[in-house]
């Protein structure tokens, strides 16, 4: 029986998460010495740079989270838990995604908990007048929002989702046991060391100073001033035409309107978007809420949850120009969008064929006086022909038999359990995936690049 621990982090956002799983990244080794270890739960086989920063930036627990919950994935689920089991053999662990609090969180602890009985969960609480102010703007940086603050908080009641705290907290304690789900309080007079990563160490029974533990310095950027607008403007371009397949650009207007913001935003210090009235009328909806939290999970008998009263934070200034201006950004940033689309075009075009005429050379080269077959009549098929538009294909052979008979730009389509003799054909495999289909042609005894090619390793 595994007596360690599983602690699972799951945020909430906006708490420093992302400078937590930053540190636990850096430090995993060190903190094996404390008795905790920080796993990757990959395949040695798996593991690449790309990977390996995924879980840097986003969390240990991200992939488990989207695989087993999202995916519903059973075989990489099992894979990942086993990785934890072999861990929680040796020392306690510690997962951790703030995705996890967001959507479907009894699911997964659901899921863990039929695997382990000792789960604990830390889960990190801000204002929630804060909170959504703070995740209206990360969404305007990075998620495509485009709706003014009001419409953010009024059109629909999405924004509970990162708000109604003692919801979430009651049924993770149904799951986990109240005693097991250790609540922290995202104020910096709360928080031990004023931060998130040395209260968190508290957390764990690590004393902050006894190590020279590695603090990164990469900060989630903010944006503010005129910058935020306008990024909120782009965005409102973005999706009246639809042009969700440039997330490049999106992410490249985010970054310059980051470093523009750090660079010629004056008005430093803590903004947000309620007035001050606005502010404390929000608040009153959680106040009884947030007085049970104080109660019933931190013991405080005067059911006081958050300690900073503070409202009079100064005020985006958003809306400063007409509507003509606000058009003016709207209209060049469509015009970069339109752009971006025809570079692609180009581009993939271009390559097409380029990869065309590689792909009719070994044709040429490797066929020996066969015929050509292309097996597989899907979007690869069609877009191969788009390509090179004078591909010689004798016949396309498919293994749904619903196809049997149809033709693709004039060329027939057949059964392929109905064609008898393949070694009069040399054969290029359109599909996508390829595995089954090449055991099937292996089957019929046909021989990778002396009797059949890949068009995806030409770029298809």
């Amino acid at each position: 029986m595994i007596n360690n621990t599983l602690l699972i982090h799951i945020g909430m956002p906006k708490t420093g998460t992302s400078a937590l799983q930053r540190f636990l990244f850096a430090n995993a080794s060190k903190l094996e010495k404390y008795g905790w270890d920080y796993p990757i739960l990959l395949d040695q086989k798996d593991i690449n740079s790309e990977r390996l920063m995924m879980i840097e930036q986003s969390g240990n627990g991200r992939d488990l989270y989207i695989e087993g919950v999202l995916n519903n994935n059973k075989s990489e689920w099992n894979t990942e838990i086993e990785i934890i089991s072999t861990h929680l053999k040796v020392r306690n662990v510690i997962l951790s995604s703030e995705d996890i609090s967001e959507y479907e969180t009894d699911k997964f602890l659901e899921g863990v908990k039929e695997k382990y009985e000792n789960v604990k969960v830390v889960i990190y609480l801000r204002r929630q007048d804060r909170e959504i102010e703070s995740i209206y703007n990360e969404h305007i940086k990075s998620a495509g929002e485009y709706n003014t603050f009001q419409e953010f908080i009024t059109s629909d009641d999405s924004y509970k989702t990162w708000v109604d705290y003692l919801s979430k907290l009651d049924m993770i304690s149904r799951i986990v046991g109240k005693e097991n789900l250790i609540v922290r309080i995202y104020e910096k007079q709360q928080l031990i060391g004023n931060d998130t990563v040395t209260d968190f160490l508290s957390v764990l029974g690590i004393p902050a100073d006894k190590e020279e533990w590695i603090r990164s310095e990469g900060a989630n950027p903010s944006v503010g001033g005129n910058y935020l607008e306008i990024n909120r403007l782009i965005n409102s371009a973005q999706s009246a035409d639809h042009h969700f397949d440039s997330w490049d650009i999106k992410y490249d207007v985010r970054d310059i309107c980051v470093e523009l913001s750090s660079l010629f935003n004056q008005k430093k210090g803590e903004h947000g978007f309620f007035v001050p009235d606005e502010r404390k009328k929000f608040l009153e909806k959680f106040a009884r809420d947030n007085e049970r939290i104080a109660k019933e999970y931190l013991q405080r008998e005067d059911g006081t949850l958050f300690y900073d009263e503070r409202m009079d934070f100064a005020v985006y200034e958003t809306n400063q120009y007409s509507e003509f201006e606000a058009d003016i950004v709207r209209v060049f940033a469509s015009l970069i969008f339109a752009q971006d689309r025809r570079t692609k075009n180009l581009i993939e075009r271009k390559c097409g064929e380029l990869s065309g005429k590689l792909l009719m050379k070994d044709i040429s080269q490797k066929s020996e006086g066969r015929q050509l077959l292309l097996f597989g009549k899907g979007y690869k098929c069609h877009k191969l022909f788009k390509a090179v538009e004078s591909i010689p294909a004798e016949l396309i052979a498919d293994n749904d038999i619903s196809k049997q008979g149809t033709t693709l730009n004039g060329v027939q389509v057949r059964y392929a359990k109905d064609i008898a003799n393949w070694s009069k054909y040399f054969v290029v495999v359109t599909c996508e995936k390829t595995d089954e289909i090449e055991v099937q042609l292996h089957d019929y005894g046909l021989k990778k690049e002396r009797d059949y090619i890949l068009a995806k390793e030409y770029g298809f």
